[in-house]
């Protein structure tokens, strides 16, 4: 899976609570074998997914400047273009699907890096340079780090 896409994905505990805790999203996927994760779309513009081809993504803890899981993705869709009676056991209860143009990622695993990475160890694929921050989320070339 090296050089492939990613999804890298901010997460804040400290900021958004249960919404930025990765742990309560692994304990939810551990009882119903998915999770949803949500993030505002590039510029909050309502546009469909572009990024079909990106099945794994990592995790960021904004607040300790480490990048800690990686996780295996379904899918990512708008939360509108999903019918909610058939992924809504996939929900946790503090997470709402809204607003609909946020995209949802289907996450179907999800685990601590064996060793903790750096945003720099990671490049953006749109400009080949390091990572150095990421606000809604960022696509980087998928090194194969587990």
């Amino acid at each position: 899976m090296s050089n492939s896409e990613a999804i890298m994905i901010p997460a804040n505990k400290q900021k958004l609570g249960e919404l930025g805790d990765v742990e309560l999203h692994r304990e939810h996927l551990k009882d119903y074998h998915g999770v949803f994760w949500d993030v505002i779309p590039a510029g909050g513009v309502d546009v469909p997914w572009k990024h079909p081809e990106i099945k794994s993504g990592y995790f960021y803890i904004s607040g300790e400047g480490t990048v800690r899981y990686w996780m295996s993705i379904e899918y990512i869709r708008r939360w509108k273009d999903l019918n909610l009676d058939e992924v809504k056991k996939y929900v946790p209860g503090f997470r709402k699907p809204e607003p609909p143009k946020c995209y949802a990622i289907l996450i179907r695993h999800l685990e601590p890096l064996h060793i903790e990475r750096k945003l720099k160890d990671f490049t953006l694929v749109s400009t080949g340079q390091h990572v150095e921050l990421v606000r809604n989320y960022a696509i980087v070339k998928d090194e194969g780090y587990r």
